[in-house]
């Protein structure tokens, strides 16, 4: 019955494809200032957890941009959202070698020491031990929790949520922004009586929408909601490795992967929340595929935008998916700009060729959501 299902899945995905598909659109010529003073900042950074060349040079960037943000205190508000596997491959171990702390030091040094600067790390599916039982992985999440206090040498920097279970917990920014942080790999696993049931996880994410259904409002995850990238299925039989691999991803039978039976239910369980709360967030922001993607969700009951941010140290290749306002396969991060009505979000990117980080995509977004708001991008030449 097996071999049945993946001969038909071959079949059906046409093997004859040499590659996953991969969009390429134009850079900005530079990034335009802000329409309005801007009462508060975030950036997205994700799936950090490996030392390399391209990482360090997206680090000593968004370093710089933060510290010029921040204005030795002067500046905004600014919160720094590590969006998960903030140390591969199995999270942080329970013996530490210098390697180790290498992987998830390099990131916390990143934030200044500005009073008005804050770093969040929120676990990913590598945190929690890659796999390893429940108690594993929440021992890997509370070791992790540590490491990061006690390398901040300084600054001000958290790990949300900080107790193995799911959350919501919560942060405003300036008054103005309300950000939710949830741990969506719990979600993924078996749950236990330690943290409740995943029911009564998603009655306190709507009752939290509901109580701030008059702000902009961003929930922060490891997992995205709809991806172009490989998680979301853009995989080709001869990408990524054995034909094993691609096999597995296209009958879903990857728990990391959006097709999977446990992906689909906890996406489920996250929209029907938004459905119920009545007041859908304006962002939702993930990393997990290593891409950066700005996708406009319409759907009664979604969040406005989803944000995937999650190549600060690997990369892979994105496609266009319905609401693709721009997407990349290179090193980068994401940052978005608070005003009192609106929200630009700007993305800079390192190309895989190596190069300077650079901003090559900008656009600005409202509550509202008006129709020709954030365009997408053009495609470049051949781009599609």
């Amino acid at each position: 019955m097996m071999v049945r299902v993946l001969l038909l899945v071959l079949a059906s995905a046409g093997v004859a494809a040499c590659s996953a598909d991969q969009v390429r659109y134009r850079p900005l010529a530079g990034l335009p200032d802000a329409a309005e003073p801007v009462v508060a900042t975030l950036y997205l950074v994700g799936d950090g957890g490996e030392v390399n060349a391209d990482r360090d040079a997206v680090l000593a960037h968004l370093g710089s941009d933060i510290d010029a943000v921040a204005r030795d205190g002067a500046g905004p508000p600014v919160v720094v959202a590590f969006l998960g596997d903030n140390i591969y491959d199995e999270g942080a171990p329970l013996v530490r070698t210098a390697e180790d702390s290498e992987k998830l030091a390099g990131q916390v040094l990143a934030l200044s020491r500005a009073p008005n600067v804050e770093g969040v790390f929120v676990p990913g599916n590598h945190d929690w031990a890659d796999g390893g039982s429940l108690e594993d992985g929440r021992e890997a999440v509370a070791r992790q929790r540590e490491w990061v206090e006690t390398m901040s040498e300084g600054r001000r920097v958290r790990f949300l949520p900080d107790d193995g279970c799911p959350g919501p917990v919560t942060e405003d920014i300036a008054g103005l922004v309300h950000l939710v942080f949830i741990d969506t790999e719990w979600l993924l696993r078996s749950t236990d009586g330690q943290c409740g049931s995943a029911a009564d996880f998603y009655a306190r994410l709507s009752a939290e929408l509901r109580e701030h259904k008059d702000r902009p409002v961003v929930i922060l995850s490891h997992h995205p909601l709809v991806s172009g990238g490989p998680h979301g299925g853009n995989v080709s039989p001869l990408d990524r490795g054995p034909l094993v691999y691609y096999l597995a991803v296209k009958s879903g039978v990857l728990r990391q992967d959006l097709g999977s039976r446990a992906y689909t239910a906890m996406r489920r369980g996250l929209l029907d929340a938004i459905a119920a709360s009545g007041a859908p967030p304006l962002i939702h922001a993930a990393g997990h595929d290593h891409t950066l993607q700005v996708i406009r969700m319409a759907g009664p009951g979604e969040p406005r935008y989803q944000l995937v941010s999650g190549a600060l140290a690997k990369t892979s290749r994105v496609r266009r998916i319905d609401g693709t306002r721009f997407a990349s396969d290179g090193f980068g991060y994401m940052r978005l700009d608070f005003s009192r009505d609106a929200v630009r979000v700007s993305v800079f990117v390192r190309s895989v060729d190596g190069g300077a980080v650079r901003p090559v995509f900008a656009c600005t977004i409202t509550q509202s959501a008006a129709p020709l708001e954030c365009p997408e991008a053009p495609l470049a030449a051949g781009g599609s």
